[in-house]
């Protein structure tokens, strides 16, 4: 009982502190995989008015297939956990992401397209964060 104790107190401290490690023996394993307080061109981001509201959305882009040019509202952090995707921003910058990456995108991100540039289909998950009523991302026309 002791154990589970000193268990559960050292995850609690680690949420309020990630620098904190747990003992080895412990069975819980928590890694902060990716942290960033700008988006994939450098810029700050800011979060939407409203009521706030998280999203988590999983994503898998089939061989060849693009989703075609869009902007995104809120900001949000991208994470692949398989394939490879390409983004082509509308000023002509691309930038791709591998298995294993992760990237933050935001209203100051232009417009672009994410393609699947790999061999097979790849998986990417998003994590939202918004507000009630703001959709994740907006069509280009």
């Amino acid at each position: 009982m002791i154990k589970n104790f000193l268990i559960a107190l050292a995850f609690s401290l680690m949420l309020i502190n990630p620098s904190i490690s747990i003992a080895a023996e412990s069975p819980v394993d928590v890694q902060e995989i990716f942290t960033s307080s700008e988006n994939i061109d450098g810029d700050n981001f800011k979060y939407p008015k409203g009521k706030a509201e998280m999203r988590l959305i999983r994503v898998e882009v089939q061989n060849g297939a693009t989703i075609p040019m869009h902007s995104h509202p809120v900001p949000l952090l991208g994470h692949i956990e398989s394939g490879e995707l390409t983004l082509d921003e509308k000023t002509g910058i691309s930038k791709t992401f591998k298995e294993g990456d992760s990237f933050v995108l935001s209203a100051n991100t232009p417009a672009h397209t994410m393609a699947n540039s790999g061999n097979s289909s790849a998986v990417m998950w998003v994590a939202v964060a918004s507000a009630e009523g703001v959709p994740t991302l907006n069509p280009e026309e």
